[in-house]
């Protein structure tokens, strides 16, 4: 098992699923997919061909400045930060109004939404009556129908929780009431099955959220606008990680989210997310001595993914910056060369670490 588990190449994240029109623009990490997008060049300009549409990338600098300052290779710009064409920009933001709004409303204290947050320790802040005190099963419960793309019909349901129909449908009330009465449409935030969206549009019942603030989501609606608005577009990835608080699906409840790892693994979609914009950030902060920017982001990212080499490696480059360069080193050394996840030996430097390494000459002033 652990031969194979060496062997396994990267398999590229999927596109997002869903009804939701911003979903058809990204993958389930909320990257803009590679159609909507244009290479950087070979030499790591963004110059302009004659003819083609405008374009322009969140890193719109030569590769070599990001990579002087950061920790960053030329194949992480051309992933994470390809020229995108100017037309892309207003059509992702048609497709998605109101977006600032509603995170103005997660932000909000007073506000009337629900909000479920999965970017860390799981919770559910809502205004509607809790019938029993069973705050972590029933925050489970909107949690499951909150990942599910296009709801899901009470016999999934009752296969997910193991439950018998009668229970499931009490277990449902339940929950209904606790998310309280939505009051842009005067019914419930979770209306019944055969009343839902998804219910009408398919003709059976299925249990499907409205109006229910999730930060996953919020996450990967600013990631692929932020995107698409190509040098203007960091100030939304900054707004993203701010809804970052922990690992995602942190602190879950005991004997619960068995669900979790079946079919997609919304977890691990958004673990790399978060590594991905954490790193964008950091990288553009370095670039522009945004020092205090950057350190924060790649803070956010070593919280969210703590066995992640990406955000190590950026907090070197961070520690360089800030002028502590035995401090780099020392962590550089203890935290990434010399790392052991399992009380063994350290393992072999991946190739893209080993090309930092080379690129930034790190180590080699002091051997």
């Amino acid at each position: 098992m652990l031969s194979q588990a060496e062997l396994a190449a990267d398999e590229p994240m999927p596109a997002a699923e869903g009804d939701q029109p911003w979903q058809a623009y990204c993958d389930a990490a909320g990257s803009l997919l590679p159609q909507y997008t244009l290479p950087r060049s070979a030499a790591g300009q963004l110059p302009q061909p004659i003819g083609e549409e405008l374009a322009t990338s969140l890193l719109p600098l030569a590769d070599q400045i990001y990579q002087d300052v950061g920790a960053t290779t030329a194949d992480d710009l051309a992933t994470l930060a390809p020229r995108v064409p100017a037309s892309v920009r207003p059509a992702v933001e048609a497709v998605d109004p109101t977006l600032d709004a509603d995170v103005a409303a997660w932000l909000d204290p007073c506000t009337d939404q629900p909000r479920l947050t999965l970017l860390g320790p799981v919770q559910l802040r809502a205004h509607g009556e809790l019938e029993r005190n069973r705050v972590g099963f029933y925050t489970e419960i909107v949690a499951y129908l909150a990942t599910r793309e296009n709801g899901a019909t009470l016999a999934k349901f009752e296969t997910a929780f193991n439950l018998a129909p009668a229970r499931a449908r009490s277990d449902i009330r339940i929950a209904r009431n606790w998310l309280g009465v939505n009051p842009r449409t005067g019914r419930k935030h979770l209306p019944d099955a055969l009343k839902s969206k998804s219910g009408q549009a398919r003709g059976i019942g299925v249990y499907e959220l409205q109006d229910v603030l999730v930060d996953s989501d919020l996450f990967r609606r600013l990631r692929v606008r932020g995107e698409a608005r190509g040098a203007d577009g960091i100030g939304d990835l900054i707004v993203a990680l701010g809804l970052v608080s922990g690992p995602p699906f942190y602190q879950l409840r005991s004997d619960g989210y068995e669900w979790l790892t079946d079919g997609a693994r919304i977890d691990h979609h958004m673990v790399c997310g978060i590594a991905d914009v954490a790193h964008l950030v950091t990288t553009h902060a370095l670039a522009v001595e945004d020092i205090k920017r950057a350190r924060a982001a790649a803070e956010i990212a070593q919280l969210a993914a703590p066995y992640e080499e990406i955000p190590r490696l950026d907090l070197v480059a961070v520690r360089e910056a800030e002028g502590h360069l035995e401090e780099a080193e020392d962590y550089l050394r203890d935290q990434v060369c010399n790392r052991s996840d399992d009380d063994g030996a350290p393992e072999d430097l991946s190739y893209r670490t080993k090309a930092i390494l080379r690129h930034r000459e790190w180590l080699s002033r002091t051997g």
